[in-house]
């Protein structure tokens, strides 16, 4: 199974929690904010994931489907 993450790019701040948390989800685009690596997402890393979620200081990430 698999599930998505949504990134709020009005609302993130490119603190980069979720990068360091989860690196093989959330990479770095030119600006140094996070980028999603994949769209479809193993639920292998559904708790990395959530505890980014849960971690995020602007509240930018939202895990869906």
């Amino acid at each position: 199974m698999t599930f998505r993450v949504e990134i709020d790019t009005d609302r993130c701040q490119g603190h980069g929690k979720c990068m360091i948390e989860s690196p093989e989800v959330f990479g770095e685009d030119e600006q140094g904010y996070p980028e999603l690596v994949m769209t479809d997402i193993p639920d292998e890393y559904r708790p990395a994931v959530e505890r980014c979620v849960l971690g995020c200081p602007e509240t930018a990430l939202r895990i869906t489907g």
